[in-house]
């Protein structure tokens, strides 16, 4: 699958929302429907497992819930082990591994996955829950980088990053949103699948 096929999976509109995340946006994706027909996802996540291959993960981490479901595809194909990682209550901003594995992957290289990465919300708090396990990301992977993903990734987190495709969008802070500010309404997102 070309990755402009990729991208169109997710169903991108333009706009302005609320990503949920404490970010506002241009760009609403319908991240559950690229996980509708997970055989034309196949060749992007070996794309994604070729690269991260030379990390030598023992385990890839991935936040509920699309890219928990990216992340076992992407350790299958490399022989890993799964980790996801689950929403905090009430803060869309926290992650947490499951207590089950917590004490069991000190040292562990770790490579963290996600469906798309916008401000990389969900990425930053998977690492800093990985850490706090003793574990030490190595590198971070998307299906979708959107707008300026890589350099969020990188600038922030100081990690690798390789996206299977990319689409251009911005995000604001929601508390200074210039769109907020000049007056216009958000959006609601179009229905998952519709």
């Amino acid at each position: 699958m070309m990755p402009a096929d990729l991208s169109q999976l997710a169903r991108p509109q333009r706009g302005h929302f609320d990503l949920g995340t404490g970010f506002h946006g241009d760009l609403w994706l319908d991240l559950d429907a690229l996980f509708l027909w997970p055989a034309r996802l196949r060749p992007a996540a070996g794309q994604l497992a070729a690269h991260l291959r030379q990390y030598r993960p023992a385990a890839v981490c991935g936040p509920l819930v699309g890219g928990a479901f990216l992340a076992q595809t992407v350790a299958g194909i490399l022989g890993a082990a799964f980790l996801p990682a689950y929403a905090g209550p009430g803060h869309p901003a926290s992650y947490r591994l499951p207590r089950s594995v917590r004490g069991q992957i000190a040292g562990w290289r770790v490579a963290v996955v996600d469906d798309a990465i916008n401000a990389g919300t969900a990425v930053r708090a998977s690492c800093q829950e990985l850490r706090s396990a003793g574990a030490e990301p190595v590198a971070v992977a998307a299906l979708l980088a959107l707008g300026e993903a890589s350099a969020v990734v990188t600038g922030t987190l100081g990690l690798p990053f390789q996206a299977a495709a990319a689409l251009p969008s911005q995000v604001w802070p929601a508390g200074a949103c210039p769109r907020c500010e000049a007056g216009a309404p958000l959006e609601r997102p179009p229905p998952a699948g519709g």
